[in-house]
């Protein structure tokens, strides 16, 4: 069952202390995809991937953010929050969990600008929770063992799987090459406003021709298996 708390009452949330520690919060972001995909894909995808999880890890799911740091997209589509204020409003919310008795708060990443500011999140919020609170942040596509893309392969097959109504095949275009070189050097160029376009000029990194659903929904299977041991293990590290 998802608990899906944009969903549940006050009393059904009050009910479940004491039998639910796990709170998963979903981040993603609002920015170009190429022509083929939406701008809410990084959202559309870590929603789903988080309500994948809770049906087999029991968690409360807590509305996707659906605004991340996507300055780099300039002058493509974006509608970006600094790095200070995605912060920010992502610490108070792991306060607020854990003054609501939550002990164990997992941010589930969907988007590579959010990355740099949601490792401090545990140090932003450090004497202001109690010990026993848990914070940890997942990047879902560091589970996987291809190389990332965006609006490529691997996002137009999750995509596929998940909405297929919103993706529109026919303007699909191959973009940028991946390797592993290009993957280092992307990761450091991307940190900064105005970049996207100096590496992908049409808003692509990868090729999203061959994508299909099928696909997809083995990326889907196989990223859920990978968030689920990730967070047994985290679960296992923080009862030591």
């Amino acid at each position: 069952m998802i608990m899906n708390v944009y969903d549940m009452c006050d009393y059904d949330i009050r009910s479940l202390k004491g039998r639910i520690h796990q709170v998963l919060v979903p981040v993603g972001s609002l920015e170009q995809h190429g022509e083929h995909l939406p701008v809410s894909t990084d959202s559309v995808i870590i929603e789903c991937i988080a309500r994948t999880v809770s049906k087999r890890i029991p968690s409360l799911v807590l509305p996707t953010i659906i605004y991340g740091v996507s300055s780099e997209h300039k002058p493509l589509f974006n509608i970006s929050l600094r790095n200070s204020t995605l912060s920010k409003m992502l610490s108070e919310i792991c306060v607020s969990v854990c003054e609501n008795e939550f002990t164990k708060i997992v941010i589930l990443n969907g988007h590579h600008g959010n990355m740099g500011l949601l490792q401090y999140i545990p140090q932003n919020v450090a004497g202001i929770i109690s010990n026993e609170c848990a914070i940890q942040t997942i990047n879902y596509w560091q589970l996987l063992d291809k190389a990332f893309d965006h609006a490529g392969h691997i996002e137009t097959s999750l995509m596929l799987a998940i909405k297929p109504e919103l993706v529109n095949m026919r303007k699909a275009r191959k973009g940028s090459e991946i390797n592993t070189l290009f993957g280092t050097v992307t990761s450091s160029i991307l940190n900064g406003p105005n970049s996207f376009v100096k590496i992908a000029k049409n808003g692509i990194i990868g090729n999203p021709l061959g994508a299909s659903p099928v696909e997809g929904k083995k990326l889907l299977k196989n990223i859920t298996a990978g968030i689920i041991r990730a967070i047994h293990q985290f679960n296992s590290l923080s009862k030591k």
